[in-house]
């Protein structure tokens, strides 16, 4: 995946996801929207095809927050990394998920129906270990203010710096 460089306090920094600035029409996630409501289901937006990899499938869009269905195939895992300024909160809705931080005791598997709240700038992972898909809502946070990057990989303790840094001026 291709990654933008930028600098913060002299050091070069890697978005690990950058915007790529193409709008999201959500007309087929959503079934009703209002001025006020974004109503979406969240079976009806499965990539019913999937049977490996991963689908980042994005349900709603507001000022400060936005629902995604992230679909995990079979053994499937992310880079360990963090989202300056934004706050996720993933609940399982199909299978398991494996989830690690960077510190002692965090580390766990959430069944359906079990959810993590994960604070602003927070490095962690995401693993499905089982045979069968693994599906998570999300509802992640927008800054007020935009962050540096959209994502930041751990790269270790020594070459890793404060995601705090990152986070929206």
């Amino acid at each position: 995946m291709a990654s933008t460089e930028i600098r913060v306090k002299g050091q070069v920094i890697y978005d690990d996801r950058p915007n790529t600035g193409e709008p999201i029409n959500l007309d087929n996630a959503q079934k009703l929207k209002t001025k006020g409501w974004q109503v979406t289901s969240i079976p009806g937006n499965i990539p019913p095809e999937l049977k490996t990899g991963t689908a980042y499938v994005q349900m709603t869009d507001n000022r400060y927050a936005k629902c995604v269905i992230n679909v995990y195939g079979p053994g499937e895992s992310d880079e360990m990394h963090c989202h300056p300024g934004s706050e996720h909160i993933f609940m399982v809705f199909q299978g398991e998920l494996h989830i690690r931080g960077i510190n002692e005791n965090e580390e766990i598997t959430l069944k359906p129906g079990e959810l993590v709240h994960i604070n602003q700038s927070y490095f962690y992972q995401l693993h499905n270990p089982t045979d069968g898909v693994t599906v998570l809502y999300q509802v992640a946070t927008k800054p007020p203010k935009p962050s540096k990057v959209r994502q930041y990989n751990y790269r270790g303790p020594k070459d890793t710096i404060d995601p705090t840094l990152l986070e929206g001026e």
